[in-house]
């Protein structure tokens, strides 16, 4: 007998799958293989079953195993202090000048604008 949900058959029938969506309008529904309404209480319990041990026996020991996490303290750690503080004291110092040099300049600015304003009403 067929079993219309059997992908071996439907290719037999219609050629590779890329040809088959290829063929399909947009926007249809692509085909889902169907389960026998007998067989669905059966395979209900076997996941069931098998979904038990899964929550029993917890995540895989691969992925428990990954890595070793006893030295990211120190890691961390290790980065607060990764720019020497010779040089954090160097660029505060730095910051602190550039700013000095701003007010500086926007005064010289004002100071200019004020010359070249005198300068018009004395010519």
């Amino acid at each position: 007998a067929e079993d219309p949900a059997d992908p071996a058959q439907d290719q037999g029938r219609s050629g590779s799958h890329s040809q088959r969506e290829e063929r399909k309008p947009p926007g249809s529904i692509p085909r889902v293989p169907t389960i026998q309404v007998d067989h669905v209480l059966t395979i209900l319990a076997e996941f069931l079953q098998n979904f038990a041990k899964l929550r029993d026996e917890g995540p895989p020991k691969e992925i428990q195993d990954v890595r070793d996490n006893s030295k990211d303290g120190e890691y961390w750690e290790a980065l607060t202090r990764i720019i020497p503080q010779r040089t954090l004291k160097l660029w505060d110092a730095l910051g602190a000048a550039l700013l000095e040099y701003h007010k500086v300049l926007t005064r010289r600015s004002e100071l200019f604008s004020e010359a070249a304003a005198l300068q018009r009403q004395n010519s």
